[in-house]
């Protein structure tokens, strides 16, 4: 029988793969039971602490707290050093020891190391404040894991000794003794590595002799279908396998499979036979369709001429439309150019209305507000006239004091020597009733000359304000007019200019059309004309293709001549 090479057999690739399977199944298995125990021993080890630790510190009383540096030899540290001690055989405890603090620092008291390496009381302590606080707090410190050091596997416990005042004096340190846990765990590690390791070499030895069992089917099987293969051709054979299992139902699929091929090969050889038939009847019609296939061919030729002359045509007249479609463009811009100025010449024209507007609102308020003032003060300025009446009072005063004085004259006459000095002061206020008198006349001249022209300043203001009434808002009010007419104007034009625009753009818009259904019927003749060149050229690829097809037609006739004679090498029947 001919052998192949090859790497790895059936039997190696399930006998590795079971081998795999078992190794990582007792791994899992073996670690899984390992880290359970290890987690229960640890428990326990930690329960045996808490409780060495509790025993001690219920043979530890507050005083504990009292002793001070240089009390080691004294009675009652020796005393207490001897109990501690016996704790510490007693429950397996590797060093038990007390501990006190400042609330800064942490100081041994009693330590029951045996060695030379043991604290003295103030001793400072490994740990600072901060990490035992809960402890000097009144709570209790359990570690949870045994701790691997260079003084052994501890366990380590920190109680915190309470005095009567429930207050804590003093703290119990104890280090567990963890390592008889630790041992029993090695040996508990490697009894399931010499388990694993047989389980695993059962579980090969028995996996090999299932393995062995499946393999010898299949080599029944393999030899089997080597006859097959090496009959030359004869598919009425047989595999006979009898083995009870999967082996069997395979042979009967094999069975299956060479009657399904035996009977595609009888389909074969009939097919073979009608294909030759047919292959004589395609290759005298592609003969005759050649023929025809030519004669189309010219008379596309001579329709792709009278396309490209329609073609031209159409392309003087999309030319010419193309022109009046730019000219009509060119109007349409311009009607929108004069459309926004005429636009943009009402918007000022109303802005030059409404500032004209409001000027002149303006100015008739400053000329009403000149005319209230210049009437205020015309009305003040006639208070001169009561000067005039002042100054008649004035002169009738003087009167009636030059009478007086005169009296006093004539009265200071008769009374001789002893009215001389009244004489006098009569003649000086005679005196002065006549200077008084002039000055009150030239008072009067005065004020008849500024109440004139007081009144003649009243009439020409009243002009002026008559005048700015008459010249400045009728200036004003034509303006108005002159910028309404702009407006009415602007208007007109702009609404002339929009509908030379709607105009413009309708017209532009009729021959753009025009000129897309130009575009449109140019498309068509060009598709037209690229079609009837394409069915030039399909039909002269056609006739190419109709010469091959006759090649491969005589081709295929000569290939079912030839599978005719290979299925007939097969033993069918």
């Amino acid at each position: 029988m001919k052998k192949r090479t090859r790497k790895l057999s059936i039997k190696v690739k399930i006998l590795l793969s079971t081998s795999l399977m078992m190794i990582g199944l007792f791994l899992v298995l073996g670690i899984s039971f390992y880290i359970s125990m290890e987690e229960n021993m640890v428990s326990m080890g930690i329960e045996q602490a808490e409780v060495a630790a509790k025993v001690a510190v219920s043979q530890v009383d507050a005083s504990i707290a009292d002793l001070q540096a240089g009390d080691e030899g004294t009675e009652e540290y020796e005393k207490m050093l001897q109990a501690l001690r016996n704790i510490k055989g007693t429950c397996n405890v590797a060093y038990l020891y007390t501990l006190s603090t400042d609330k800064n620092k942490v100081y041994y008291g009693i330590d029951t190391d045996e060695t030379s390496s043991r604290s003295a009381i103030g001793d400072e302590f490994d740990y600072s404040y901060e990490e035992l606080k809960p402890v000097f707090e009144g709570n209790i410190y359990v570690q949870d894991f045994i701790d691997s050091t260079q003084d052994g596997d501890l366990i380590t416990v920190y109680i915190p000794v309470m005095d009567e005042g429930n207050h804590v004096a003093a703290v119990l340190g104890s280090d567990y003794d963890a390592s008889e846990i630790v041992g029993r765990l090695k040996r508990i590690r490697n009894w399931m590595m010499e388990v694993g390791a047989i389980g695993v070499l059962v579980a090969l030895i028995v996996s090999h002799l299932i393995i062995r069992t499946v393999t010898s089917s299949l080599w029944k099987v393999n030899k089997k279908i080597y006859e097959l293969v090496n009959s030359e051709g004869d598919l009425t054979q047989q595999l006979t396998v009898k083995t009870g299992d999967e082996m069997e139902l395979m042979a009967e699929n094999v069975n299956e499979l060479l009657k399904y091929i035996r009977e595609i090969m009888l389909r074969i050889s009939d097919n073979s036979n009608k294909l030759n038939d047919s292959t004589k009847i395609v290759f005298g019609n592609l003969t005759s369709a050649g023929e025809n296939v030519m004669e189309v061919s010219a008379t596309m030729e001579q329709m792709s001429a009278a396309m490209e002359e329609s073609t031209a045509t159409l392309n003087q007249i999309s030319e010419s439309m193309g022109e009046v479609y730019a000219g009509i463009n060119f109007i349409s811009e311009k009607a929108e150019t004069g459309n926004s100025l005429t636009k943009e010449i009402r918007e000022k024209a109303q802005k030059i209305y409404s500032y004209a507007e409001k000027e002149q609102e303006n100015a008739h308020a400053v000329v009403m507000e000149l005319a209230d003032s210049v009437n205020e003060k015309i009305e003040k300025s006639k208070s001169v006239a009561e000067i005039n009446l002042l100054t008649e009072n004035i002169i009738s005063i003087t009167g009636q004091t030059n009478l007086l004085a005169l009296n006093a004259s004539i009265e200071a006459a008769r009374a001789g020597e002893a009215g001389k000095g009244f004489a006098v002061v009569a003649d000086e206020i005679g005196k002065l009733a006549s200077t008084s008198g002039n000055t009150a006349a030239q008072i009067k001249q005065v004020s008849a000359v500024v109440i004139a022209a007081v009144e003649e300043l009243a009439l020409e203001a009243e002009k002026m304000l008559q005048c700015m009434e008459n010249t400045a808002m009728e200036g004003y009010r034509k303006l108005l007019g002159t910028s309404q007419d702009y407006v009415e104007n602007a208007e007109t034009i702009h609404g002339m200019m929009e509908k030379f625009a709607e105009d413009s753009e309708q017209l532009e818009k009729s021959v753009n059309k025009m000129k897309e259904a130009l575009q449109a019927v140019s498309s068509a003749v060009e598709e037209n004309a690229k079609g009837i060149v394409n069915v030039s050229e399909v039909s002269a690829q056609l006739t190419e293709s109709m010469s091959d097809i006759k090649k491969r037609a005589d081709m295929n006739k000569k290939i079912g001549e030839q599978l005719e004679s290979e299925v007939g090498k097969f033993k069918l029947e």
